[in-house]
């Protein structure tokens, strides 16, 4: 591989801060048995921050015409015994992709390329063939078995044609998500580092928020009311010292802990809220959504003294 190619990639792939060696650890229900060699990439350091593509970018046209994760998937229990329940989470993806007219089928492959926040080295996967559609693209199914408490899941869908073509859809760079547990997993208010009130001055005090750390890009929003939604109030993200604003405050390793210090005027006598959490939010990406709206209850907060009018 000349050189010259690599600060391309270095520049292109500067904010992903995903880690993992060419090709990834290979899972562990799955043989592995590419046609294609393995990409040419210069291996980073572990101490570097810029990280090498998985081998299906690197090797991959990226053509969500050729394949593409439709959006849906289902997840079921993998690994179970009766001492610890369910020890395994077995995540299956649907894709499609589009034949080509005299493929070699010995050399046709679907499968997705995964990795978790808590395991950042990617994972191949490989699917099989399940249907052909009305518009004669197929479907295949692709099976992600990962541990029980890591089951948020980043994936790109890859396609080997049979006519020497790789095909990708990484969402525009961004890699798709699924969480087959609950929204929590990804974002979660942490009420035991809260000092919100509601007082004579309002809306006052700091709302702690805990994320998974799934890229650089990311989108927090606060979502509140003060007369029972019948009105919304949309509180973004900001930097440190900014009042009303999420900023980012602590890394913890495969998660990051953002905080909101309010001040906000009301006469009301409570004020409630939500926290969403988006992802694919550049790029022009397929958008993820992940709410913590404390088990549809919303999280709230009451006036301490009564209003005087």
């Amino acid at each position: 591989m000349p050189e010259s190619t690599s600060p391309l990639f270095r520049t292109a792939l500067d904010r992903l801060r995903r880690g993992g060696a060419l090709g990834g650890a290979l899972s562990s229900t799955v043989l592995l048995t590419l046609p294609s060699a393995a990409a040419c990439i210069d291996q980073q350091s572990e101490t570097s921050t810029v990280e090498s593509p998985e081998w299906a970018q690197f090797e991959g046209t990226r053509d969500t015409r050729m394949v593409s994760y439709s959006g849906s998937w289902w997840s079921a229990c993998s690994s179970s015994n009766t001492r610890y329940g369910c020890g395994a989470t077995a995540i299956h993806v649907k894709v499609r992709v589009r034949p080509v007219a005299h493929a070699d089928l010995a050399w046709k492959r679907v499968g997705v390329v995964f990795h978790t926040p808590d395991n950042p080295s990617d994972q191949t996967a490989i699917g099989s063939y399940y249907a052909t559609l009305g518009d004669g693209t197929e479907e295949w199914h692709v099976t992600m078995t990962v541990p029980q408490w890591q089951t948020v899941v980043l994936f790109d869908a890859w396609y080997q044609d049979g006519r020497g073509h790789t095909w990708i859809d990484d969402n525009e760079g961004e890699l798709h998500v699924v969480n087959a547990g609950p929204d929590y997993q990804v974002v979660r208010v942490e009420p035991w580092m809260n000092t919100i009130t509601l007082g004579e001055g309002g809306v006052t005090g700091r709302v702690s928020v805990q994320v998974a750390d799934l890229d650089y890009d990311k989108e927090l929003e606060l979502v509140g009311s003060d007369d029972g939604w019948q009105t919304v109030q949309h509180f973004g993200m900001g930097a440190p010292g900014d009042r009303n604003r999420f900023y980012w405050a602590e890394d913890l390793g495969s998660r990051e802990r953002w905080q909101i210090d309010f001040d906000l005027p009301t006469t009301s006598s409570h004020f409630e809220y939500a926290v969403a959490y988006r992802h694919g939010v550049v790029n022009h990406a397929r958008r993820y959504a992940f709410w913590d709206n404390n088990g549809t209850a919303n999280w709230r907060v009451d006036r301490a003294t009564p209003v005087t009018r």
